[in-house]
């Protein structure tokens, strides 16, 4: 039974990646993000003229956005397997999984907050509408992260048959260089580094798109090892060690 969960808490993370564009680039109407360029009165009209829609996004968002929880747990736990014991490596990737949602659902309210009540001032509209592009698109530091710890775990993963393939080291390492330009969007309001850039947010997030699903069908994997693991023991009579 616990192969069936955990399988499914692996492709919720691939269904959740889904429902998040649907939420946010269909729904919310967000991606594409507006321009960080724009004056205070520019925002204000956007979330004016689509305040409605916005807040139906981001409500949902803020519904749904727990449903990664599973996924990260399954990836703390694959992580924590590797360890052998519940270390430094393994505890730092249950911290850091708590962030994840926790930041969706933070950049959400603030998005709502700033589509609430068209009628304020422009400038309060344009503070909460900065809050939530630079949370939702800059906050990237958990994330990578988590991706380096990953990754260095399947580095030194040198039991007989490993949760993940050696090529998985790579490809999180090549993840994590290409989500790094995310944080630089503090720093610019045009070009490639701006919350809106081709550097800053299009290719992190079709990069994370790639991460989430090869990430589940790897989590899969790990799980289909594990099992044989325990049929293994059962088979010779052998104590299992806590999971």
């Amino acid at each position: 039974m616990h192969v069936t969960i955990e399988k499914a808490a692996a492709w919720l993370g691939v269904a959740m990646l889904g429902g998040f564009l649907v939420m946010f680039w269909f729904i919310a109407g967000l991606i594409p993000p507006m321009s960080p360029a724009l004056t205070a009165e520019q925002t204000a009209r956007i979330y004016s003229d689509h305040g409605l829609r916005i807040r139906i996004g981001l409500a949902l968002m803020l519904l749904f956005c727990w449903l990664f929880t599973p996924f990260l747990a399954l990836l703390s736990r694959q992580v924590r397997r590797i360890e052998g014991y519940w270390g430094v490596m393994s505890l730092t990737q249950v911290m850091l999984s708590v962030t994840f949602p926790f930041g969706f659902a933070v950049c959400a309210v603030f998005g709502v907050a700033a589509a609430y009540r068209p009628e304020r001032n422009p400038d309060v509209t344009q503070a909460l509408s900065d809050l939530f592009w630079f949370i939702f698109v800059g906050l990237v530091g958990p994330l990578i992260m988590q991706v380096i710890i990953l990754a260095f775990c399947v580095f030194i993963d040198r039991r007989q048959v490993p949760s993940f393939p050696r090529w998985f080291v790579y490809f999180n390492i090549w993840y994590a260089m290409l989500g790094v330009p995310g944080c630089a969007i503090y720093l610019f309001k045009t070009g490639p580094l701006a919350w809106n850039g081709m550097f800053a947010f299009w290719i992190p997030l079709t990069v994370f798109g790639i991460w989430m699903i090869v990430t589940a069908i790897m989590l899969t994997r790990a799980v289909d090892v594990e099992a044989a693991e325990r049929k293994a023991r059962a088979a010779n009579r052998e104590w299992e060690p806590a999971a």
